[in-house]
């Protein structure tokens, strides 16, 4: 209970902070006719492509995960662009309040209402955050850390525009990194009640009505700590088209958090895994496609073969 009260009071002070922010952008100076900032790796000098730990648009359980993670100890944090510091937030702030789940946190305003914001970082605010009243693309602006909610050393940082209503994948704004890896399509699932039983391409099921189909799909590095993101999923359902999303970018829309066509977080995930659908299995053969890129444009297609041997009476 606890948890779920934490939650929602983080996310009622995310939403305010995006909405005070919105006001505070409008007559700032900084704010030009330009195209977008042109967005620089928030740490440098070290082997990137093997420190991606979770990516964009991710399950979080309950809520897309909405940056990106480099697993990372006491590293220079830089700026990403040209900007000034929005806001700033620090244990020692208030060093007798529950720490919150960003941990020590910064956020910095970029031309066009451009925003990006550096989570769990180390001890105090850095010198530029005290003093500087604009920032230059590389500046310092802290240390990498485990401050907040946090289960190991990386920065989580965030990447919005239209002054926060909406994040983006930073890895389609950043320099490419290294990605041989096509998206692995692993298990099908199907769900009743609490229980799930994994499907095997070509397994004889009996089902008595509509059940979730979940499918784990993941795009690996050459670790299997190291991740490089889902871009675009897609289900085609005995030859129908069942639901077809990317996760370029989440939009703020009516209390909600959805993909550029309105699916939200539970559209899209089941129980940690993505969501086929509520899918009514037919008697005889159901064919599952599932089909699946990454943010290099990398394709991967999978069909599970299902046969049904028998509906109980009533459905």
């Amino acid at each position: 209970m606890k948890s779920i009260v934490r939650n929602l009071i983080g996310l009622a002070s995310f939403l305010l902070f995006f909405t005070l922010i919105s006001v505070f952008f409008k007559d700032r100076s900084l704010l030009s006719q330009a195209s977008k900032p042109n967005f620089q790796w928030p740490i440098q000098g070290l082997e990137l492509s093997g420190l991606i730990t979770s990516t964009f648009g991710e399950s979080r359980k309950d809520h897309f995960h909405n940056g990106l993670d480099i697993s990372s100890v006491l590293q220079p944090v830089h700026t990403m662009a040209d900007g000034y510091v929005l806001y700033s937030r620090y244990s020692e702030d208030n060093p007798f309040e529950d720490e919150r789940g960003s941990g020590n946190i910064v956020w910095i305003a970029h031309d066009n209402g451009y925003i990006s914001g550096y989570y769990h970082l180390a001890g105090s605010r850095h010198e530029n955050i005290r003093t500087k009243q604009t920032l230059k693309t590389g500046d310092p602006i802290g240390l990498s850390g485990n401050t907040g909610h946090s289960s190991g050393g990386h920065l989580h940082f965030v990447l919005g525009k239209d002054y926060g209503k909406t994040l983006l994948d930073p890895l389609s704004h950043l320099p490419k990194i290294e990605d041989i890896m096509s998206p692995q399509i692993a298990n099908l699932f199907i769900h009743v009640g609490e229980t799930f039983t994994n499907i095997n391409d070509g397994d004889n099921i009996n089902v008595s009505k509509a059940f979730p189909l979940t499918v784990s799909i993941f795009d690996g590095g050459m670790k299997n700590s190291q991740r490089r993101g889902i871009r675009e999923v897609e289900f085609i359902f005995n030859g129908e088209p069942q639901k077809k999303t990317n996760f370029d970018s989440i939009i703020f829309d009516k209390g909600k958090w959805k993909t550029h066509n309105g699916y939200t977080f539970d559209d899209l995930f089941f129980k940690d895994r993505y969501l086929v659908g509520l899918v009514n299995l037919k008697t005889g053969e159901n064919l599952i496609k599932v089909k699946a890129s990454d943010f290099n444009g990398q394709n991967s297609e999978r069909t599970f073969s299902v046969n049904v041997t028998r509906i109980s009476s009533g459905n």
